[in-house]
């Protein structure tokens, strides 16, 4: 075996299961961030992780509402699903740009993303440094699905994404 950079391994490692985040923004809409840094942590209490970069709006948002929800969205958004990784939501609407549907969530207060195969609504519990990164702990306070929805994977990093045959 070779000697690679991590960015080669995570290449090398995928698909990986694709998401959206969504949070709340400071004037009530919802931003969306394209992630695949996301595990489940915990069946009691239900909870999962996800990593974010520390310079996105998305870390931002989660720090100051505590709350965030994970979407893995279906084949049908591929491609905007893809196009909400390839820019800051700082100043845009990726949803309304990217014409991404969103949906009233049921324990947070940001919506999620319609046609998703599920559904994650979370609370924030802890965090931790990770490098340039953040670990999200967070409880997961409600889970909705669809098994009829197929739903994507990132390919080489974050290139492509597509469904698994």
């Amino acid at each position: 075996m070779l000697n690679i950079t991590v960015a080669q391994a995570q290449k090398l490692s995928s698909p990986s299961p694709f998401g959206l985040l969504s949070v709340r923004k400071e004037d009530g809409s919802t931003n969306l961030m394209a992630v695949s840094w996301w595990t489940y942590l915990s069946n009691h209490p239900p909870m999962l992780g996800v990593c974010l970069s520390k310079k996105g709006l998305s870390h931002s948002r989660i720090e100051a509402e505590g709350e965030f929800i994970l979407s893995l969205v279906g084949e049908e958004l591929k491609s905007s699903a893809l196009s909400c990784g390839t820019c800051s939501g700082k100043t845009r609407n990726k949803a309304m740009e990217f014409g991404i549907e969103l949906e009233p969530a049921e324990a947070v207060r940001c919506q999620a993303v319609k046609n998703s195969r599920v559904i994650f609504e979370c609370r924030l519990k802890d965090s931790i440094e990770a490098g340039d990164h953040r670990f999200y702990l967070a409880e997961i306070l409600c889970a909705r699905g669809d098994e009829n929805i197929r739903h994507l994977f990132a390919y080489n990093g974050y290139s492509e994404l597509n469904t698994v045959n």
